[in-house]
């Protein structure tokens, strides 16, 4: 048989294959919803929609001339060794290092989760994954074939409506509102950013390995994907998205648009969430850059987003609203296997810390030092509590709040707000690993077949040794903290009270 009969049939057992396990999929998934199994799904509840508009209506405007801007950068995949600041030789980023030399740095913040869906839906709502039906792995554009098996399996594929975001929260307060850039959190009217409390919107309902990817003003499409592809899935670097955005001008439209909404905004409260799509694969640099890095492709991606945060930070000192301002600046999980994890174990998809440790760097003249580096743990679920603290803003009090506010430790330093922190995995609704002070202890770890409960301190080895049996109580104590979280979650997983 001559090589292309040998390839022809290759490439229709891969194809078959495909159709098998797909079928095999939505046939499980039938079977489940027929038999009443949700995965831990639970839809909106009509009456925490009820209380969350009351909550909305109960807030308080805040004063125009004393509350602070607030403004989120947030990078899609950025491993923590991606930054010159963390000691990176190939790529160099001076408008994020000098946020470090300006502000303040957390050693120890971490993302809630090692993918972009449930870590995004964290950051947005102040509790962990599971309680916003965000922890199946990630969302799928509409029609997608990952789309219709989500929603067949009944694990959802949108944030539920009754979930409140920051936005939501601050735009009763008085703020103006607008996100830039990746969404992530649902595609279907109802689940779409001005639907969560976004005034203006302008960018991408997915990753940029999904199709469609069309860009979207607020509910309407500017940028029409006319691509052929429609996967919904992962796609391999060097396929191009044909047919919509040139993506490697994507990051200087998202920064057009963010420096248009703070000049806009300058003489009210705003509130900007600048969520952008890169260093997500497939990387798209600059035209104008391109090639100028010692990384590669993948640093040039990385400088043009450090040249995004210097543009976006100059629009913000040029409209005198420097001392202000506060500016976070994190990712939504490790490195993918491009990017750097810096010296920790593991990366994006994973529990290890290369997974969830990234950067957080926040900057605000005359509120918060400069050139200061706090050790105590974080995690992205203290963004909501800590920028409805500032802008004077109650929590509901109809649902677990699980972040904590974070600017006192910002400010003053001093220990964690947590005694524990959870790690959830890719998929399912039981953390993986829970850490108190500089220990943290995994249910499993290592190769099949050798796998083993794992206790590690996490300030002085990359989770190489166990030391349960140098720590036998630390061990014991973290057990018992992930298995109070199981039967948590087991009565009410959506964490509603």
């Amino acid at each position: 048989m001559n090589r292309a009969a040998l390839g022809f049939r290759a490439l229709a057992r891969g194809i078959g294959y495909v159709v098998v396990v797909s079928l095999a999929l939505l046939a499980t998934g039938l079977a489940l919803r027929i038999a009443q199994v949700s995965f831990f799904y639970e839809p909106a509840h009509p009456e925490h929609a009820n209380q969350k508009a009351s909550y909305l209506a109960g807030i308080s405007p805040a004063a125009p001339e004393t509350a602070p801007n607030l403004v989120v950068i947030l990078f899609d995949d950025l491993g923590k060794g991606d930054l010159s600041l963390y000691g990176n030789r190939l790529i160099d980023t001076p408008r994020i290092d000098r946020v470090a030399d300006e502000g303040v740095s957390l050693s120890n913040f971490y993302s809630a989760a090692p993918v972009c869906t449930p870590s995004r839906a964290a950051l947005l709502t102040g509790r962990y994954p599971i309680r916003s039906n965000t922890h199946q792995h990630v969302f799928f554009s509409e029609g997608s074939l990952g789309s219709l098996v989500r929603r067949t399996l009944g694990v959802g594929n949108e944030m539920p409506a009754d979930e409140i975001t920051i936005a939501e929260a601050l735009g009763a307060a008085g703020y103006a509102t607008g996100m830039v850039g990746k969404w992530h959190l649902g595609g279907l009217p109802g689940h779409l950013p001005n639907d969560f409390g976004f005034d203006e919107y302008y960018g991408v309902l997915w990753s940029n390995d999904m199709t469609p990817l069309h860009v979207y003003r607020d509910r309407e499409i500017v940028i029409r994907d006319e691509s052929d592809h429609d996967t919904g899935s992962y796609r391999d670097e060097d396929v191009p998205l044909e047919g919509g955005i040139d993506q490697s001008s994507l990051t200087a439209h998202y920064t057009r648009e963010a420096i248009a909404f703070i000049e806009r905004n300058r003489e009210r409260p705003f509130f900007l969430y600048f969520s952008h799509t890169f260093p997500h694969v497939p990387h798209f640099a600059s035209r104008e850059h391109a090639g100028s890095s010692d990384g590669g492709i993948y640093g040039d991606v990385v400088e043009d987003l450090d040249r995004s945060v210097g543009a976006v930070l100059d629009a913000i000192d040029a409209a005198g609203l420097g001392e202000r301002t506060l500016v976070l600046i994190t990712s939504d999980n490790g490195a993918d296997y491009n990017g750097n994890p810096g010296a920790f174990r593991g990366r994006k998809g994973e529990t290890y810390e290369g997974g969830q440790r990234v950067p957080l760097l926040a900057r605000f003249p005359g509120r918060l030092p400069a050139g200061v580096v706090r050790d105590a743990m974080a995690m992205n679920i203290d963004l909501f509590p800590t920028l409805l603290a500032l802008a004077g803003a109650p929590l509901p009090d109809d649902r677990i709040i699980d972040g904590r506010d974070l600017f006192p430790l910002l400010e003053n330093g001093g220990a964690s707000a947590h005694d524990t922190l959870f790690y959830f995995p890719v998929v399912g609704g039981s953390p993986d690993a829970a850490r108190r002070g500089s220990f943290k202890y995994l249910r499993e770890s290592g190769d099949p077949g050798r796998s083993k409960p794992q206790l590690t301190h996490v300030g002085l080895d990359a989770e190489n040794h166990n030391l349960i049996l140098r720590f036998p109580e630390e061990a014991s104590h973290l057990a018992n903290a992930l298995d109070s979280m199981d039967a948590t979650l087991e009565r009410n997983p959506r964490g509603l009270l």
